[in-house]
Formats: structure tokens, sequence, C-alpha cells
């Protein structure tokens, strides 16, 4: 289920952090995502643009327990 970012937030130099929920197992969880953009718009066309990706990685972070509250970095190129 793709969900929109519920909102973005700047961190300062670090980038906006986008806010989402991902539904696995029958549970939600909460994610957050920081992406490196001019603005809170252009962050969120980011989000939307590369959300099967950003799903993805969430998805397999969450079924295989690697991701916890570690930091994760996504390169898009």
């Amino acid at each position: 289920m793709q969900q929109a970012p519920l909102a973005a937030r700047s961190a300062e130099s670090s980038g906006y952090v986008l806010y989402f929920q991902l539904a696995s197992n029958g549970t939600r969880r909460a994610c957050s995502l920081t992406i490196h953009a001019e603005s809170a718009n252009e962050a969120a066309r980011i989000f939307r643009e590369n959300w099967g990706t950003i799903e993805s990685m969430a998805r397999d972070g969450v079924s295989t327990g690697m991701v916890g509250s570690a930091p994760v970095s996504l390169a898009m190129s």
C-alpha cells in the first residue's frame, strides 16, 4: 500500500525528514526517510517518484529485522 508522506520537516543541513507508515504482517510500522533536497516540495516529489524503491527497502528491512533504528542511506543514480 502506498502512503503519501505525512509531512516533510527540515532537518537543518541534513535534509528533509518525511514520515510514512508501512503495513507488515497485520501491523503498522512508523518509518522516516531523510531526503536531501532544495525544498520540502522537492523532497516530497523525490519521495513520490521513488516510492517503489523506498517501499522495497523498508519492507526488506522489516522482514529481515536488519533496519531497526540504525540509519539507512538510499543512493539513487
